[in-house]
């Protein structure tokens, strides 16, 4: 798969977005218990399955975008 990369204001979205669901995971896991730094770790680790989940999402849309663009 060719990667295609993202315009100057997607990475922006992008670093937001994945700081708003670590902020929000880390909260979640400090209510279910978990102290802050095994909060932040679980919230880590969940924030990258994500936004990998999400980018895979943007980089197949772009991309089916252009061959359409194409034909």
């Amino acid at each position: 798969m060719v990667k295609i990369g993202y315009p100057e204001m997607s990475r922006s979205f992008l670093q937001k977005e994945r700081q708003r669901i670590f902020r929000e995971l880390i909260r979640q896991y400090q209510q279910e218990g978990y102290d802050t730094r095994e909060a932040k770790r679980i919230a880590k680790q969940d924030t990258d399955d994500i936004m990998s989940d999400k980018e895979t999402f943007i980089d197949n849309y772009i991309q089916d975008t252009w061959e359409d663009a194409d034909e």
